[in-house]
């Protein structure tokens, strides 16, 4: 599995509740190598970085234009944005915890959840060279307390990023992060929970390794240590949960690791489920209306042997409350600016 060890920086676990302790896992987010990874011949960066919203994106780009997505789209946001500098292209990749719509209110009743909207489960954002040589793959923890704009009819202030996503759907969140890092943000992608159980139904099964039983109620998930080929429902259970080991964020982070590398390794090895990949895509989707399969297929000619290297948003505990987070200053300024010179973030 070391040679496909990616996306060690999700959001953290979908049922919101502060982490076990955020001391222990700042260190070891701090101490934590940078992960660089190339997939060969194979465009599959929007997979292997984003989890859930990537991992709808990415099979339309194989089949280039033979196959389009039907899905829901959204305009860009409205009024003064950054300008773009470069031939570099930014996406933003959201991972949705609503329980709107069809297949997620089994998840949690909606009016449970704040505000009975959504929020962003799974923030990164994907930056992609203008040599199309590298791309970096940056976190965003979705405690992350950040002022950010006016939006969807509401005022702006301080708030959780991943909140923006309920104030006014994908065009606020995309706002708020092109606010915050002072990029331009070319494009978006999101998906909800029935989106991630269908892409895994797509496939078949995943393949993971449990080294302990689990039995967790809240996630409905219970298994006997071993090995294990899971279904979607199973394997969204493994994606949510929470209750097991020592609670961690980056202990949940690494057993979704092992979860999406064994699906990006079950599409890569039967091409032949792409289709039905893309169909399931579709029932969940949102992307900007300028992500059409033609710029996917331009991005998948573009990257297809670019290194990719992964990050997290540098954050410190928020002085109000330490079960939230605040970025870490001058490094999180000093990253986007990386970003926004289209070098490389580094070490």
């Amino acid at each position: 599995m070391d040679d496909l060890r990616m996306l060690r920086d999700l959001g953290h676990e979908l049922e919101h509740e502060p982490p076990a302790s955020l001391a222990r896992q700042r260190h070891r987010y701090q101490d934590s190598p940078r992960r660089r990874l190339r997939l060969g011949g194979w465009p599959m960066l929007g997979l292997a970085a984003a989890a859930t919203a990537a991992a709808v994106a990415v099979p339309i780009v194989l089949v280039g234009g033979q196959q389009t997505l039907s899905g829901r789209t959204v305009p860009a946001p409205a009024g003064a944005r950054p300008a773009k500098a470069n031939q570099a292209l930014n996406v933003l990749l959201i991972g949705s915890d609503t329980r709107h719509g069809e297949g997620n209110a089994k998840y949690g009743p909606a009016e449970a959840r704040y505000n009975a909207g959504a929020r962003a489960d799974t923030l990164i954002l994907l930056h992609l060279s203008a040599d199309g040589k590298s791309a970096a793959a940056v976190n965003v923890p979705r405690d992350s307390m950040v002022k950010v704009p006016a939006c969807g009819g509401q005022q702006g202030g301080v708030m959780m990023i991943n909140a923006t996503l309920n104030k006014g759907g994908l065009q606020c969140t995309w706002k708020a992060m092109e606010s915050l890092t002072r990029l331009r943000i070319d494009h978006a992608v999101q998906v909800d929970f029935a989106g991630f159980k269908e892409l895994v139904d797509a496939v078949g099964t995943v393949r993971v390794e449990v080294p302990k039983p689990i039995d967790d109620p809240k996630s409905k998930l219970k298994l006997p240590a071993g090995v294990h080929e899971l279904d979607g429902e199973q394997a969204l259970g493994y994606f949510r949960l929470r209750a097991y080991g020592h609670g961690s964020d980056l202990q949940r982070i690494e057993r979704q690791q092992e979860l999406l590398t064994s699906l990006v390794r079950k599409v890569r090895s039967d091409p032949t489920r792409i289709g039905a990949f893309i169909e399931a895509a579709n029932k969940s989707v949102i992307t900007d209306e300028g992500l059409g399969v033609r710029e996917m297929s331009a991005i998948a000619r573009g990257m297809a042997d670019a290194k990719v290297s992964f990050h997290t948003v540098p954050a410190i505990p928020y002085p109000r409350d330490h079960n939230r987070l605040a970025w870490k200053q001058p490094d999180a300024d000093r990253l986007f600016g990386k970003l926004a010179d289209d070098q490389p973030i580094g070490r």
